[in-house]
């Protein structure tokens, strides 16, 4: 049993079918690769939608092919007004030039195929990406991928903000960000081809340095194998049900992690820790201590088990 972070994921002994099987992230500069990006109604993979898929298809260092998409879905395509005052796109929009999200999805996976991914922030898209192939069961994605945000970080390491437009604009590519799946691939092309340019051997080596390795259940963690950004942080932790995860290491995670394990849920109580299973059951006494809590003004989370290791996963990879 094990709980460790390899090459950047996250594997979990006895619970590996809550995680996306995504592939690992390669700092690296490619000549062949698709790039993509998506636009969204959210953040949140469980609550929005993708509203946009675009990418292009890059041989040689030369873009061959491009995608793009609107997506109609068949119960809702309402779009929030800040999106929309973001990037443009409306409900009407999507209607108008759009296509069936499986219709979209089908053509976009067969478009990406067996290519190494990149994009800016990629993981992101991924997470998105990933459950609607899941979804309407297409070739799982599990490509291998290239994150520039990480190569950013690595390249304007005093900057307290490296987003793409911050890159775009320091390179002198572009003054604004379209914040369009199409447009915004092309602009992260060109800031990829401004590291690759200006990129030393050194600097790649630290980009690569910066994917992690950790074991989460051995002898307790360094601080700056760990960060202050980690999920589990401060936070006070009850698994509570059927929980997949090997309990003693769990809280030997929870405890290396920085966080604090309790017995029972509390008025101080960060995350309850559902099996996947338990988490709409009415007879389960941490969760209805946790209603009633919340009831009073508590900050409870209840979050099902799959859920609180995609929030690690994504730590993980970030």
């Amino acid at each position: 049993m094990s709980i460790i972070v390899k090459n950047g994921a996250l594997h979990v002994s006895g619970a590996e079918d809550k995680l996306r099987h995504k592939g690992i992230e390669r700092p690296e500069f490619l000549k062949d690769y698709t790039l993509l990006d998506i636009e969204t109604t959210g953040l949140s993979t469980y609550r929005n939608r993708v509203t946009e898929v675009g990418g292009i298809k890059v041989r040689n260092n030369e873009i061959v092919d491009k995608y793009t998409n609107l997506l109609i879905y068949s119960k809702s395509n309402k779009v929030p007004k800040f999106i929309t005052k973001l990037n443009g796109i409306t409900e009407e929009k999507i209607i108008n030039e759009g296509i069936p999200v499986k219709e979209a999805m089908h053509d976009f996976r067969e478009f990406i195929g067996d290519d190494v991914i990149v994009g800016y922030n990629v993981n992101f898209d991924l997470n998105f990406l990933y459950d609607l192939t899941k979804k309407f069961k297409l070739p799982e994605l599990s490509n291998d991928y290239v994150d520039v945000l990480r190569l950013a970080r690595v390249y304007y390491p005093r900057e307290r903000h490296n987003r793409l437009i911050d890159c775009m604009q320091r390179a002198n590519i572009a003054k604004v960000e379209q914040h369009r799946g199409l447009d915004d691939s092309i602009d992260t092309k060109k800031v990829y081809d401004d590291f690759r340019e200006h990129f030393t051997p050194a600097l790649l080596k630290r980009a690569q340095g910066k994917v992690k390795n950790i074991n989460l259940v051995e002898d307790e963690l360094e601080p700056w194998q760990i960060g202050y950004r980690n999920p589990i942080n401060n936070k006070k932790i009850v698994f509570s049900g059927n929980i997949h995860m090997n309990a003693d290491e769990a809280k030997k995670m929870v405890s290396n992690l920085g966080g604090e394990n309790q017995k029972e849920v509390t008025p101080y109580t960060n995350y309850l820790i559902m099996g996947d299973h338990d988490f709409f059951r009415k007879d389960n006494s941490d969760l209805n201590k946790a209603r009633d809590l919340i009831k009073t003004g508590a900050k409870i989370k209840r979050l099902s088990e799959s859920f609180f290791l995609s929030m690690l996963d994504d730590w993980a990879r970030s």
